[in-house]
């Protein structure tokens, strides 16, 4: 059953507009921050995964926002890199001043980005379900 539903997910992926592709990366990262939120236990081997997971997607942001082929305006590329670059030291710090707290900001950052590429407003943010991280391969 499982390769059958990874199929079907894969095909599912390639249909999705890039935007939409992104808000969901950003929402599955939203999701596990908010279930390290919940389930907190400031260990490395409990963080790791939801911190390294957010800190991947917004690597991708900031490799996007920093290609000088990038079809952004110069302005939007700026704020676009310093917000990449903010969220990644916060996944570093947290690593090393754990502090459940400083996980809303990030969750919330995650879910208004998502929203934006939705092309939804904050009040209509999705709720994240807090769901136990999947081991990464990476």
């Amino acid at each position: 059953m499982q390769p059958a539903i990874q199929a079907y997910n894969k095909i599912q992926t390639l249909a999705l507009s890039q935007r939409e592709l992104e808000a969901r990366a950003l929402l599955k990262a939203a999701s596990k921050l908010q279930w390290l939120k919940e389930n907190w236990e400031p260990t490395i081997a409990t963080m790791e995964d939801p911190l390294s997971h957010n800190r991947q997607v917004w690597t991708i942001f900031l490799d996007a926002a920093t290609d000088p082929q990038s079809p952004m305006p110069p302005e939007m590329r700026s704020n676009m890199i310093g917000l990449c670059r903010f969220v990644i030291n916060q996944c570093m710090r947290m690593l090393f001043e754990p502090d459940p707290k400083k996980l809303d900001l990030m969750i919330e950052i995650n879910q208004h980005i998502a929203a934006g590429l939705r092309g939804r407003e904050g009040y209509d943010l999705p709720k994240t379900e807090p769901r136990k991280p999947e081991m990464s391969a990476s």
